[in-house]
């Protein structure tokens, strides 16, 4: 159910019949006088009590019985929002109408205003007074009546003009009708859709949901993050009109509710959003569309644990329809499992109109940072400065890709060493330069920057590491006259704020666009013709087994936001680790060598998709008592495994202490969900054993190892 659509129950106090007494015979003094006082005028919520009188005074009453405990109902924040629309009475005698108005011209004007018009919005008649008054003698006449109406937001913006049937490419063709005759037939199978950027997967999408929608059925797209949503929406509604609706956390709670009613009444048969999305009240789904299927997004770790995926696949069997998987980059997982036969791959491996892919190049850092003046932090190397100068020049747009928000990733001293670090996780603050201040991403924790070294009082302080501000500060230093905008998690924050950098973008309103991982995917901006990585190591020194894998991806994602006009694309991705497997392969787009080289490893070292694993996790504020936990539970693993299942640790997670709790990890490597079900189920009776105050999890196929 949609955030606020439910009445909530809360508890709370109210005045018994013998705390009336106590109020009627003036019994009660001081504060328990003014609590009794206050709940006179009706039951209170608990936690509003609390706030303003003593738990002793609340307890004393309770045990006097002068107050009972009550559950209180609220409404629901989000609903229906209705409307009063102003509309003429029929079957009115025109000559006696006439003759009631000859004397009232005010009346006879908003009257022949409404004739012509046909229903107008009450709030607007009554804004002007005259107005108002005269529609209070219309209505008081019987010439006019007022209706609620649903009121309409523009959640989704102003509908785009419909677009034409593009020709498709033979491989495109094909790919359509074996997906055709999967809807047609009812046949609950996944598709892989693996294609090149720019291959024309989102049209492949769109004659699918056709199909669906000719049969009377619904249709179920996913993308993996919100930025991604306006795009496919604005195709969507260009082929499909309004029948479409949008679900995603970016929406306010009105908006979520009026779009998710609109599918629960059957009104609209498309839904489109993030991961939650799943959760759409859509009967009888037609095609299910899994969009960068790759992404980790995907994985929901906190709170209600679910893999978008396993979910997908439940509905796609309980409505008998196909689920396709498109990715140009598609996880190690699943491009295994269609080569083994369980999952039928569809290949794009062409642009649309065999436009050429954007052509590659490597700048080695370790050489570039050599040739530079002594001391000078190095973000924007020659090459690339030079390219970027060249595009610009030239009238053509440039994206920036670091995967890195603020300023500086930290400040530290020179003197001693010392890193200002968050109070509540082991992790360094990240300095931004927008608000001046040092920030938490993990816990969000703030505080504003020392003026001398916290560790030893010295005054050295640097600011180590480069984000967005920080390219965006250089490339407004090198490019004054350059129209610039930076789109990451802070940018995006404010509503609305996502939607204008990328249409300002797409209408070329901006040349240079810096970015995080918002700007690297899904996106189709034809002028532009040159994408820079500022630092492409990043990715590869997480403590993660997919640690190259995800650095492929991103790299070749990235890669293919340029080129997709008519002019041709370039990308240079700045790196220390120019001849690593998982970037050699992005030179040439080449998946297929990235998957080979890959498998082989995944396969020595017994991970994913060569086993099934699980990742129980332990927390606690206090240290002795989780490693305590961790180590028993240990324990019980290696007594109850078989001798193919394989456990690692317990060890500390590599973020061993996070909002305040330190954390553990176990690892096991199982060869299949039996042996593993099994296992968990034989330790889960450790559980009781384990002091409340440490939380375990227990998550299957973990997508964040951090």
């Amino acid at each position: 159910m949609p955030t606020g659509s439910t009445p909530r129950i809360t508890a709370g106090l109210k005045l018994s019949s013998r705390g009336q007494t106590a109020i009627a015979n003036s019994v009660a003094t001081g504060q328990l006088k003014d609590l009794l006082n206050a709940l006179s005028r009706g039951p209170l919520r608990s936690a509003v009590l609390k706030r303003r009188f003593s738990v002793s005074t609340i307890e004393l009453a309770t045990r006097e019985r002068l107050i009972k405990r009550v559950d209180i109902t609220t409404k629901s924040r989000a609903g229906t929002r209705m409307e009063d629309w102003v509309k003429i009475e029929e079957n009115l005698n025109p000559k006696e109408t006439k003759a009631q108005l000859a004397r009232s011209p005010r009346q006879a004007k908003l009257f022949e205003k409404l004739r012509e018009s046909g229903p107008v919005l009450a709030s607007k008649v009554r804004s002007h007074s005259s107005d108002s008054r005269a529609l209070r003698e219309l209505l008081r006449r019987g010439l006019v009546s007022v209706e609620k109406r649903k009121f309409e937001r523009k959640t989704l913006g102003d509908a785009p003009s419909r677009d034409r049937l593009p020709k498709l490419s033979k491989e495109q063709e094909e790919a359509v009708g074996i997906l055709t005759r999967a809807v047609k037939k009812k046949r609950s199978e996944t598709f892989l859709l693996q294609g090149v950027t720019g291959s024309g997967k989102t049209e492949v999408y769109l004659r699918a949901i056709a199909t669906a929608l000719k049969d009377k059925r619904s249709a179920l797209v996913l993308v993996p993050e919100i930025t991604l949503t306006h795009q496919i929406v604005h195709r969507l509604r260009a082929r499909f009109g309004d029948l479409v609706a949008v679900l995603h956390s970016g929406l306010s709670e009105n908006e979520r509710f009026e779009q998710w009613e609109k599918l629960k009444s059957g009104e609209v048969p498309i839904a489109v959003g993030a991961r939650s999305a799943l959760f759409a009240p859509l009967d009888d789904l037609g095609v299910i569309v899994i969009d960068e299927e790759h992404d980790p997004a995907y994985k929901n770790s906190e709170g209600f644990r679910y893999y978008a995926h396993d979910i997908a696949s439940s509905r796609a069997r309980a409505d008998d329809c196909p689920i396709i998987l498109g990715s140009a980059t598609p996880a190690l997982e699943t491009r295994y499992s269609a080569e083994g036969g369980k999952i039928t791959r569809l290949k794009l491996p062409f642009r649309i109109g065999k436009r050429p892919m954007p052509s590659v190049r490597f700048i080695d850092l370790t050489k570039e940072q050599a040739s530079a003046p002594r001391g000078e932090k190095l973000i924007l190397s020659p090459p690339l400065l030079k390219a970027l100068r060249s595009v610009l020049d030239e009238g053509g747009q440039a994206i920036l890709f670091l995967n890195r928000r603020g300023f500086a990733t930290q400040i530290s001293c020179f003197l001693c060493g010392h890193i200002e670090r968050c109070q509540n996780c082991d992790i360094s603050l990240v300095y931004h330069s927008t608000n001046h201040s040092l920030r938490c991403h993990y816990c969000d924790y703030k505080t504003t920057p020392p003026e001398i070294c916290r560790g030893c009082g010295g005054g050295q302080g640097s600011l180590l590491g480069t984000g967005t501000e920080r390219v965006e500060e250089a490339v407004r230093g090198q490019f004054p006259k350059a129209r610039i905008g930076r789109l990451d998690r802070d940018t995006a924050a404010r509503k609305g704020v996502t939607q204008t950098i990328l249409d300002n973008l797409g209408e070329h309103r901006l040349d240079v666009l810096i970015g995080t991982q918002m700007v690297a995917k899904g996106h189709d901006f034809p002028g532009v013709r040159l994408v820079g990585v500022i630092h492409a190591d990043h990715a590869l020194h997480f403590p993660d087994f997919r640690a190259a894998e995800r650095c492929f991806q991103l790299l070749t994602q990235v890669a293919g936001r340029a080129g997709r006009g008519k002019e041709p694309g370039q990308v240079l991705i700045q790196t220390y680790n120019p001849e690593h497997y998982a970037m050699k392969p992005a030179l040439s787009h080449d998946y297929e060598t990235f998957y080979q080289q890959e498998i082989v490893a995944r396969k020595e070292l017994l991970y994913p998709p060569f086993c099934v694993l699980t990742q129980i996790g332990f927390s606690s504020s206090n240290l002795k008592e989780v490693e305590k936990a961790a180590e028993h539970v240990a324990r019980l693993c290696r007594q109850n495994a078989s001798h193919e299942i394989a456990v690692l640790g317990p060890a500390p997670a590599p973020i061993a202490r996070l909002r305040g709790k330190h954390r553990m990890r176990i690892l096991i490597k199982a060869p299949d969900h039996q042996d593993l079900l099994a296992l968990v189920q034989a330790i889960k009776i450790a559980d009781a054993q384990i002091p409340k105050t440490t939380r375990i999890t227990y998550e299957f196929n973990p997508i964040d190892m951090l």
